[in-house]
């Protein structure tokens, strides 16, 4: 039961943290999302849809994900590991990754992590793995991606997933990563892209919390990227590669294990 109570709580986190609910209705939304769980555990005793490559859970659908003012992102999470469909696809793009390097160490920076990912990269012995973040308590060093305390060309493989769109000076978090990246090395540097817009969308007057989830995809999002991404990248040193290593699994595949099937934006000087 504990489990499930933690699992329900990781889901509703934004629901019930942008909402104004009373005792009663924030406990009706966990009884609720329990309830749900439990369902979609038990069924898959009958009719097995899914399974998290991660933890090897499967039932019969993911967990939905709420992420604050009306907003859910459905059958995403699994409620064993807590993983959400990017870390399922990002696992298995960072093992194809590293099996690509010769070398008998590879240093690997991370940015903002999360720990399904760093149990990916960890599971290459080869690695020689630092997290960082601007907040000290949410990795193993304190860093400014704006002003990043590294020598030039230090690190194999950089990771910064779902960062750039968070920051203000994303231009310059990029040239940071550059400087430090070594000319062997690449750099992963995925964001939420928005296919529809050619270009990258950002409104100074969107501030509220409300606003930019509709704007941006989430409250705290600063802008929204379009198909011009690469461009941006490219503008700021990178040769940018774009790699489909989730849809070459198939569409059975990406749908069995709940997988994110968009492109991977790798970055080398």
């Amino acid at each position: 039961m504990r489990e499930l109570v933690k699992s329900s709580k990781h889901v509703n986190y934004n629901r019930v943290s942008t909402s104004n609910y009373s005792k009663f209705e924030t406990f009706w939304v966990h009884l609720n999302s329990v309830l749900e769980i439990i369902v979609k555990q038990y069924a898959r005793s009958k009719k097995q849809r899914v399974s998290c490559n991660l933890c090897d859970w499967s039932g019969s659908n993911f967990v939905n994900f709420y992420t604050g003012y009306g907003h859910v992102y459905r059958n995403a999470v699994c409620p064993r590991c807590y993983s959400h469909p990017r870390h399922r696809s990002y696992a298995i793009s960072i093992k194809d990754t590293l099996t690509r390097f010769t070398c008998s160490e590879i240093k690997v920076l991370h940015f903002s992590p999360e720990a399904q990912i760093t149990e990916a990269l960890c599971a290459d012995a080869r690695v020689n793995y630092l997290s960082v973040d601007i907040d000290h308590r949410k990795a193993m060093r304190k860093e400014d991606i704006r002003k990043l305390s590294f020598k030039d060309n230090s690190f194999d493989f950089i990771v910064c997933m779902h960062v750039f769109e968070h920051i203000d000076e994303d231009k310059q978090a990029m040239r940071e990563i550059h400087r430090v990246l070594k000319p062997s090395g690449v750099a992963l540097l995925d964001v939420p892209i928005d296919s529809t817009r050619a270009d990258t969308y950002e409104d100074s007057s969107v501030i509220t919390p409300e606003a930019r989830t509709q704007e941006f995809l989430q409250w705290d999002h600063l802008r929204l990227y379009g198909r011009n991404y690469p461009d941006v990248l490219a503008a700021e040193g990178f040769r940018v590669e774009i790699k489909d290593v989730i849809k070459s699994l198939g569409r059975d595949f990406v749908e069995a294990h709940g997988l994110e099937a968009s492109s991977n934006y790798f970055g080398f000087k």
